[in-house]
């Protein structure tokens, strides 16, 4: 709490000449010295001399007044918040300080509480405080929306934030963090996404705002917003971590870009900021696949095959060489796939075997591969138009 101690302390700076007025010559002697003695940051003798003058000026409340405003900032600067508290609140009873510095000191309370922390205090004595000032500045209500945040009270908070941001003369980057956690916390999106628009446009340079604006519009549905920001995000170098990078490959992916999704892929894996795993070979061969870029497709499927030694892999393949016409190919990969297991449904393997043989002239092999397919639900009913054609061919 050092910003609060740094404005008892400029208080202290200025305390000897405001009560020169009004107190007697005696009290303001002593009081002088006593500031003299806190702005040298000697405390315990400070507190000492008020303790020897406060019986001399119980009578006079005005002075009175005065010095528990002192025990206060004297309190305050050494982070003693409770006993400051105290001694405000003691001041303050009286009534008989100016209205001007008992504003102030109502304010200072408001801090204290909120240092110590005693957040509906805070907010009660903000609140006393508030309908007494004609022109709150922009800090002061920065500090109220601060109040009702930690108290989650966020309808009263937002609009004390904006209203700081409104006043202020340049943009405050923990105003606007402040007010986009608010609304993140009430899931008002639509006007975070406003806010982080601004907030990219003030700090360029943040490469957390670009992510969470990008994050943002992906919740309310605006996939291509989306990924144009995270595009952004990847030509300016904020996307450093493979999770970033993978996020805009799956993004280009959902909206049916997959050759851009492939292409920054396979770029990153070179580059070594996404491992060349099994997984992510995988992705890569899909990817080259809804391209129709089957050479590639072939070459990245092939790998992530011989990584993960996955069934469903081996398939693709087969399915991809029997758009070349590999016919080879077709028959040892799909062997390689049921070999390898976990398929949903084995019968898809052997039609494509049972299609390789028919083209290659093996139409008595083929016909019992069909008959293999015959046993799977799925697969059944091609099987058996299969057979139905080999068998009206003649073998």
């Amino acid at each position: 709490m050092n910003a609060v101690r740094a404005l008892f302390l400029l208080v202290l700076l200025m305390g000897s000449q405001a009560f020169a007025a009004t107190l007697s010559e005696r009290t303001y002697k002593r009081l002088t010295a006593i500031h003299e003695l806190m702005g040298e940051s000697k405390y315990k003798e400070a507190l000492k001399r008020l303790d020897e003058l406060l019986p001399r000026v119980r009578k006079n409340n005005y002075e009175y007044a005065t010095i528990m405003q002192t025990y206060g900032f004297a309190y305050a600067a050494q982070d003693k918040y409770k006993q400051a508290i105290k001694a405000f609140n003691e001041a303050l009873k009286t009534e008989a300080l100016p209205d001007r510095v008992q504003f102030s000191m109502r304010y200072n309370l408001a801090q204290l509480y909120a240092a110590v922390p005693d957040w509906k205090a805070a907010a009660r004595t903000y609140e006393q405080w508030l309908v007494a000032i004609e022109k709150p500045s922009a800090d002061s209500y920065a500090f109220g929306a601060t109040i009702y945040a930690q108290l989650k009270q966020y309808d009263k908070a937002i609009p004390k934030i904006k209203k700081a941001i409104s006043l202020g003369k340049k943009p405050r980057e923990n105003w606007y963090q402040l007010l986009l956690s608010m609304l993140y916390q009430k899931k008002d999106y639509a006007e975070a996404a406003q806010i982080l628009e601004t907030m990219v446009a003030f700090w360029p340079d943040r490469k957390q705002y670009w992510k969470q604006l990008s994050g943002v519009y992906f919740t309310l549905k605006k996939n291509r917003k989306s990924l144009a920001v995270l595009e952004l995000s990847r030509k300016q170098g904020f996307l450093e971590s493979e999770r970033d990078l993978m996020n805009l490959v799956n993004m280009y992916l959902l909206q049916g870009i997959p050759y851009k999704a492939a292409k920054i892929l396979e770029k990153e894996m070179n580059a070594g900021r996404i491992e060349r795993t099994g997984k992510n070979l995988q992705k890569l061969g899909e990817a080259w696949m809804r391209a129709k870029e089957t050479d590639e497709a072939l070459r990245d499927l092939q790998a992530a095959a011989q990584a993960q030694k996955k069934g469903v892999l081996y398939l693709r393949l087969a399915q991809l060489y029997t758009d070349k016409e590999n016919w080879g190919k077709v028959v040892e990969l799909s062997g390689q796939a049921l070999a390898a297991g976990g398929l949903k449904n084995p019968g898809d393997a052997y039609l494509l075997i049972g299609m390789a043989q028919y083209e290659t002239g093996n139409k008595r092999s083929a016909l019992a591969s069909f008959s293999k397919a015959l046993k799977y639900a799925k697969s059944k009913r091609q099987a058996s138009q299969w057979i139905r054609h080999i068998k009206s061919e003649g073998i």
